[in-house]
């Protein structure tokens, strides 16, 4: 009997995130597969959901709509910062995406994904959505181990 992945099985797997057109954002296929515990938060929930079944060498992809995947895009979530604050003035090019110091929810330093949605003489908005916040994703598995 093949073994398949459950919740708390130990796997090692492939995955790619594309969106709803084809472009792949995120891939391991093409690189290290990842190895973690089905249900320790290393993947979100509503993607985990698509391992469980699958048996090594098994591919499973699923169609995931925005609010279950990086959310809905919120259009009041910018901020506006001085151009001066950019450690490298390249960096400043519509649509690229940087990283910024922000704080969590328990107040603590982290870093945040932003998008330059504008470029003003004196500052640059950034847009605070999850780059794929909004769009409908793609997610495709492949299962390379199940350990005991």
């Amino acid at each position: 009997m093949n073994k398949k992945v459950e919740y708390k099985s130990k796997i090692t797997m492939h995955y790619s995130i594309s969106n709803d057109k084809g472009l792949v954002f995120e891939s391991t296929f093409d690189k290290k597969p990842i190895t973690f515990v089905v249900g320790d938060g290393t993947i979100p929930q509503k993607l985990e959901v698509t391992l469980y079944g699958l048996e090594v060498n098994k591919t499973q992809s699923l169609l995931i709509e925005p609010k279950d995947a990086f959310g809905i895009k919120d259009e009041s979530k910018t901020k506006t910062i001085e151009k001066s604050s950019f450690p490298n003035a390249e960096m400043i090019k519509m649509n690229n995406v940087i990283e910024i110091d922000t704080k969590d929810h328990e107040n603590k330093k982290t870093t945040s994904l932003a998008i330059i949605k504008e470029i003003n003489k004196e500052t640059v908005v950034l847009d605070l959505n999850h780059p794929l916040a909004g769009i409908p994703i793609e997610f495709k598995v492949k299962i390379v181990n199940i350990y005991e």
